[in-house]
């Protein structure tokens, strides 16, 4: 089973309804794969959106799940900080690391090491993933938290499983 498929049956155990997402290369065979199942995928422009996306469908009795890239969610800061965090909020993302060894795009490296560190300063949990087998049991843990105890967790997808972007 690949990381994506583990992905997907977690998502499936986890009773995951809404996923929002911004693609990604590494993100778009997973977004193919959901696709075929019952879930709802709702594209957004910002992933700020998708916070307010997956609060909606919180409030509305619906479990959500968040895709992006680490840059993406530099952008969310703000919308996790104000919003999912303060009014409990759960819901668990999935998120691409970019900026670490190999990344070719220097915009990319500041939020990509200094992601854990900031998720942790307004509250958010983080685990990060580097290994096929371990995704589809981290990500239930995760989002059993995340819904237990009404706060986001965010998976970090590292390079080692997801692939290293070579656009040198």
């Amino acid at each position: 089973m690949t990381w994506r498929d583990e992905i997907v049956s977690a998502l499936a155990a986890t009773d995951i309804d809404v996923v929002a997402y911004l693609p990604d290369t590494p993100l778009g065979p997973l977004l193919d794969r959901l696709e075929e199942t019952d879930v709802r995928i709702v594209p957004v422009a910002r992933e700020e959106e998708a916070v307010g996306v997956l609060s909606g469908a919180w409030l509305a009795g619906e479990r959500g799940a968040l895709l992006c890239q680490s840059s993406g969610l530099a952008t969310a800061i703000n919308g996790l900080a104000s919003l999912a965090v303060p009014a409990g909020i759960p819901f668990v993302a999935f998120v691409t690391r970019r900026g670490g060894p190999g990344e070719f795009n220097r915009a990319q490296v500041p939020f990509g090491y200094a992601m854990e560190d900031v998720l942790d300063a307004i509250g958010i949990r983080t685990a990060s993933l580097s290994h096929p087998g371990d995704v589809e049991r981290y990500a239930e843990l995760a989002a059993e938290s995340a819904f237990a105890t009404d706060s986001p967790y965010v998976l970090i997808l590292e390079p080692t499983l997801t692939g290293v972007k070579d656009e040198f």
